[in-house]
């Protein structure tokens, strides 16, 4: 296996495809080596913007933890060790072929999973079976001691071997707790399903996640979020009655996830 990840590196390197990427400033790419899709990742610093840090200074709120900032050099070599540190323990996440100081060689592991969840074709049970195979694996993250800091359903991957994870270049200050970061993923998670499925959802993908990983303060972290929530709940149900404001589906997911979240 090492001569094939030698193998492919040099391989890489060979068809300049990098260097065509930094031309083009295009941050992933890909490459079919022998019977292998290989994703080449361009690695970027990682911060989170002044309005995000702001808006979490102000409010306190775990789910807006701002990511740490790094530059694209100590993204990629955190992201490297997270993905062998994973994989090690037999998390379903990309494996690493090889690097260099800009960029990233990983496997293909499939189809991305929030495109393939659109698809009208797809009974909702098969989405919904779906959703829980990938919060699965978000539980086998938290399980191990880790966390995702992107666990929104974008960052899954599907293929006829299962679903496994990706984009793990985020991490945090070392003040921020483990059970913050991971609430923070939960909460995210659900989130990002505002938009692919309905809010019965929800309540599957709490209970799955309690009985995976016994963390039993989840519901009552979830329903004080939206408690806190309660006025920018009530601004968003007085602006979507009117008829001369249209609001994206983002905020209206957010509307949705924290009502009912409200109620659980």
């Amino acid at each position: 296996m090492q001569n094939f990840y030698q193998t492919c590196a040099q391989a890489i390197h060979k068809s300049r495809i990098t260097d065509k990427m930094v031309t083009d400033h295009k941050k992933i790419d890909r490459l079919q080596f022998d019977d292998h899709l290989i994703w080449i990742k361009r690695s970027e610093a990682t911060r989170s913007n002044i309005f995000h840090k702001m808006f979490y200074r102000l409010s306190r709120l775990k789910v807006l933890i701002p990511v740490e900032h790094k530059t694209a050099h100590q993204s990629l070599e955190f992201e490297v060790s997270k993905l062998k540190s994973l994989a090690a323990i037999d998390v379903p996440v990309p494996r690493v072929v090889g690097h260099d100081t800009q960029f990233l060689f990983l496997k293909d592991t499939g189809t991305d999973l929030r495109q393939y969840l659109k698809n009208n074709e797809l009974s909702q049970t098969h989405k919904e079976k779906t959703i829980i195979q990938a919060l699965m694996v978000l539980c086998q993250i938290h399980n191990s001691g880790n966390y995702h800091a992107g666990a929104q359903i974008k960052n899954y991957t599907i293929s006829e071997q299962g679903i496994s994870a990706i984009d793990f270049e985020d991490s945090f200050a070392n003040c921020y707790s483990l059970e913050d970061i991971q609430f923070r993923d939960f909460f995210l998670f659900l989130f990002s399903l505002t938009t692919i499925s309905n809010d019965v959802i929800y309540q599957e993908a709490i209970d799955v996640y309690l009985s995976k990983t016994g963390n039993e303060n989840i519901k009552v972290r979830l329903k004080k979020i939206a408690r806190t929530t309660i006025p920018l709940l009530k601004t968003i149900e007085f602006l979507s009655n009117s008829k001369h404001l249209h609001l994206g589906h983002d905020v209206m997911g957010a509307y949705t996830l924290l009502s009912f979240l409200a109620g659980i």
